[in-house]
C-alpha cells in the first residue's frame, strides 16, 4: 500500500508542480492540454490563473491525502478521514476518466484532435490509474 501511496503522490505533485510552471508562463505542452472544438486551435476553455494555482494546490493537497491513508500522519489527524479524502478523489479522478462524454475521457465523441489522441493515450488511463489508486488507499488504510 505504502507503494501506491507513493507512487500516486509522487504523480500528483508533479502534476501540481507543471501546472505551477505554467502558471509562471511555462509554455511546454500547453498546446496539447486543454481540449479544442476541432482540429483548429479553439479551445473550449482558457484557465485563468487563478483556477491553475487553485488545481496545482488541489493536487498537492491530494499527494498529501494520498500519503495520509498510509497513517504516516495518524499522529495529527485520524485515518478515517484520510479514507474518506481518497474516496473523494477516487470519486474525481474516475469521473474525469469517464468524462463529459464530449471532449474528454474514455467516452468522448471528438476524437480527432491533438488532445482528444493525447486524452486516449495519457491522460483518461492516468486518472483512471489514480481513481484506483485513491480507492485501493481508502479500502487498505
Amino acid at each position: 500500500m505504502f507503494l501506491i501511496a507513493s507512487l500516486s503522490a509522487l504523480i500528483f505533485v508533479l502534476l501540481s508542480i507543471l501546472h505551477l510552471y505554467w502558471l509562471f508562463g511555462g509554455k511546454w505542452a500547453m498546446d496539447s492540454v486543454i481540449p479544442t472544438k476541432d482540429k483548429t486551435s479553439d479551445k473550449i476553455f482558457s484557465p485563468s490563473p487563478l483556477s491553475t494555482v487553485v488545481v496545482a494546490i488541489g493536487l498537492l493537497g491530494f499527494g498529501l491525502i494520498a500519503l495520509g491513508g498510509t497513517g504516516l500522519f495518524s499522529d495529527g489527524v485520524e485515518l478515517k478521514y484520510f479514507r474518506w479524502g481518497n474516496l473523494f478523489i477516487a470519486f474525481i479522478f474516475l469521473a474525469r476518466a469517464v468524462g463529459d462524454f464530449n471532449y474528454v475521457g474514455f467516452f468522448k465523441k471528438i476524437r480527432n484532435t491533438r488532445f482528444a489522441k493525447n486524452d486516449s493515450r495519457y491522460y483518461s488511463p492516468l486518472c483512471l490509474f489514480l481513481a484506483i489508486a485513491s480507492i485501493l488507499i481508502a479500502w487498505i488504510s
